[in-house]
């Protein structure tokens, strides 16, 4: 059986995240449904990781095993049988001992937050109409870079055998319209994207140093970090994969 990679593109504001879930509107679920029509079968639907509820996607990647010959029909078909808030933006095949979750390297998320809403942006960003000092976050940022114990921005309940992650790319970069944090790592703790960006925001208003962020990193105090912001500001930019494994996608659907 043919084993296919798809990455996908997706607005998460309707969806109760990737994962199948009960009675609710899902991604992966959206995506087996769309297969589900398309080969008359039910085709499960293995993505990289886990976004929660609101969370979106410019780059999220599965795979998938179909027969040979629903290999085109996938590739030609899958992405008009979606939902409009889903997109397939690439499908290819790839070795049989894929894996989208195992094999990925590193992940890359991006926070957007705006000064002021914004009717045509807002579903996409958190709005904090607040004079976030750039230069501070900036620095707090640097901090985070490099092999660090997260469990001080990071849920509890994950069931974790390890906190650590090896975080290779932190950036803050401000525009007219507001700020946009970049954070790539190995893997990523539940919730700790989003617990970072509240972090850095507090750093913005000067309510912590960016040595206060160092701290709550070598100490795993959690109880001085900040919140968790919404998830609506969080996408998934990317997914990434030794050059080997790659896998390159041969066709857009």
């Amino acid at each position: 059986m043919p084993r296919m990679r798809l990455v996908m593109e997706y607005d998460g504001t309707d969806f109760s995240g990737w994962q199948l879930q009960p009675d609710r509107r899902t991604v992966q679920g959206a995506a087996e449904a769309a297969l589900s029509t398309l080969t008359g079968r039910a085709v499960r639907v293995h993505g990289s990781g886990r976004t929660d509820a609101g969370v979106h996607a410019l780059g999220q990647v599965a795979h998938v095993d179909v027969a040979e010959k629903e290999v085109d029909r996938v590739r030609s078909g899958l992405d008009r049988v979606l939902p409009r808030d889903v997109s397939v933006l690439g499908a290819g095949i790839v070795a049989p001992d894929f894996d989208s979750r195992r094999d990925a390297v590193e992940r890359l998320y991006r926070y957007r937050i705006l000064r002021r809403r914004r009717p045509l942006l807002d579903r996409w960003a958190h709005v904090d109409g607040r004079n976030l000092d750039t230069a501070a976050m900036s620095r707090a940022a640097d901090h985070c870079r490099g092999r660090a114990d997260w469990r001080g921005m990071a849920k509890e309940g994950s069931g974790n055998s390890s906190w650590t992650c090896d975080v290779r790319t932190c950036l803050v970069a401000e525009d007219r319209l507001g700020w946009t944090f970049l954070i790539s790592a190995n893997r990523f703790l539940r919730g700790m994207v989003r617990l970072w960006a509240g972090t850095l925001t507090l750093v913005g208003t000067h309510a912590l140093s960016a040595e206060d962020v160092r701290y709550i990193l070598e100490e795993g105090d959690r109880s001085s970090a900040g919140p968790s912001l919404p998830a609506r500001g969080l996408t998934l930019v990317e997914v990434m994969y030794p050059e080997d494994r790659e896998g390159a996608v041969s066709d857009d659907p």
